[in-house]
């Protein structure tokens, strides 16, 4: 009977735990996508290209065209992927808004066509946190010590 009872309580601490940690990686990841979605680079876009580019390069992306002239866009052609039976294209369209001329917003918008046909969009706020610990670490550390604290108030909060 002890031996059950200790099994149990156990098994109700590891739930607990688990669920804080849930809260907290949740937190953390939500915050990074906010400060990210709304971060301004403190250099003109024309700059963040370069990283940019490299970035998908080294992910097996060919930038398609770039609006070199105002610096504001960047497109890649589609790349096929195929898992066992199933192909996939995705592609990518970064996109560059200047509030002054040396400042720069990305938004980096991910466009994913199924074997089927079906094409979807989304904004790929994970590119632009790799793009942002590239170009701006000073702000990517910030961001990175601030979510963590985040995450550390939802992990103590009672559910």
């Amino acid at each position: 009977m002890k031996k059950l009872f200790t099994v149990a309580l156990a098994a109700l601490a590891f739930s607990s735990t688990g669920c804080a940690g849930m809260r907290a990686a949740q937190a953390r990841s939500k915050f990074i996508q906010n400060a990210v979605m709304a971060h301004t680079y403190q250099r003109p876009c024309n700059d963040i290209w370069g990283a940019a580019r490299t970035m998908l390069f080294a992910r097996d992306f060919q930038v398609k065209s770039a609006d070199a002239a105002a610096g504001l866009t960047l497109e890649t052609e589609w790349k096929v992927t195929t898992n066992g039976n199933s192909m996939s294209s995705s592609r990518y369209l970064f996109q560059g808004s200047a509030p002054t001329a040396g400042q720069c917003q990305v938004s980096a918008t991910q466009a994913r066509k199924s074997q089927q046909g079906s094409t979807s969009m989304n904004r790929d706020w994970q590119m632009e946190w790799d793009l942002l610990k590239q170009v701006d670490i000073e702000s990517a550390q910030r961001i990175e010590v601030d979510a963590t604290a985040a995450g550390e108030v939802a992990r103590n909060q009672k559910s």
